[in-house]
Parts: structure tokens; C-alpha cells; sequence
């Protein structure tokens, strides 16, 4: 009884924070980390990237997502914040659906530091590192709660705001 509790707890607190399959590395790799990608030379290097889609460009020979960069959390979601390394490219040999993948939804993808690729941010010029890989994780959208929540049915209802009097009947003498 007590090693059937163990495993059921072992497996409940596993399962809480592990990567995706397809974002998993063999145990002991290095992965390079964003901020070294400007500063190391491309060497086909393993890494793991995440952020927000900016735009998904389809060419000839795959796909290219481009990404803000966020810092990724133990399970691999990118967690937004005011602050990004920067933007990277994602290059992929299979079709990206720019209508399922859409500006403002995460993805982190697991893959080879290929190259640095010069382009632009609007006129900005701006240098883009390149991960090539043949999988993306697009995380599934996260749906805000509501502003203002009209759950509680003793402050949204009007009827609740005036007294409820009662007068008990007269009893006959």
C-alpha cells in the first residue's frame, strides 16, 4: 500500500512541470542559451528558444516563424514579460499555417543554432539567429478571466438589493 502511494505521488508531482515531448533533449546535453547566440559563432549547437510569434513567412522549402524571444519556464512555456533578448527565426522544413499560427501565440521549438541572418525590423536593420528545426510546440491560448465578473448572483442581481419582507399571515381568532 504505501509503494502504490508513493508511485501515485511520484508520478503526480512528475507531471507537473515536465517539457513535451518534442521539446525534451537527451539528459547531460548543454543547450545554448539566447543571449550567447550574438556572441558564439553558429555551430550547429542544440538550443531551446521560446516566445510570441510575430509573423509566419512560407517559402519554397518550409516555413519561417518569427519570434520575440521570452525566457522559458521549467516546463518550457515562455513567460511573457517587459523585457526579451531580442527576436529569432524558427526554419522548418514542414508548413506553418499562419492561421492556426498566429501573431501573439506562444511556441518554443527545440532545434540547431544553424546562423546569424541579416533582415529588418520595419527600417531597423537587425540580425536574426536562426534555429532550424523540424518541430514546433505551439502552447494552446491562454483565455484571460473576464474584468469584471457578474458570478455572484447576490451583487448582479437587482431583485437582491431591495429588502425581502416578511409579514407572517394573521391567524384566524
Amino acid at each position: 500500500m504505501r509503494i502504490a502511494g508513493l508511485i501515485a505521488i511520484s508520478l503526480i508531482l512528475g507531471g507537473c512541470a515536465s517539457l513535451p515531448d518534442d521539446l525534451t533533449s537527451p539528459e547531460g546535453q548543454a543547450l545554448l542559451p539566447f543571449a550567447d547566440s550574438r556572441t558564439v559563432a553558429a555551430s550547429q549547437q542544440k538550443a531551446r528558444w521560446g516566445g510570441e510569434i510575430v509573423a509566419v513567412r512560407n517559402l519554397a522549402q518550409g516555413s519561417q516563424v518569427e519570434v520575440v524571444q521570452f525566457v522559458l519556464s521549467s516546463n518550457g512555456y515562455p513567460v511573457k514579460s517587459d523585457n526579451s533578448g531580442g527576436r529569432f527565426r524558427i526554419e522548418t522544413s514542414a508548413f506553418i499555417d499562419p492561421a492556426i499560427y498566429k501573431a501573439g501565440r506562444k511556441v518554443t521549438a527545440l532545434g540547431q543554432f544553424d546562423r546569424i541572418e541579416s533582415g529588418k525590423i520595419d527600417e531597423q536593420p537587425y540580425n536574426f539567429p536562426i534555429l532550424k528545426t523540424e518541430s514546433v510546440h505551439l502552447w494552446p491560448e491562454v483565455k484571460e478571466p473576464p474584468a469584471a465578473c457578474d458570478c455572484d448572483p447576490f451583487w448582479g442581481n437587482s431583485l437582491m438589493h431591495r429588502p425581502i419582507i416578511v409579514v407572517p399571515a394573521k391567524q384566524p381568532r
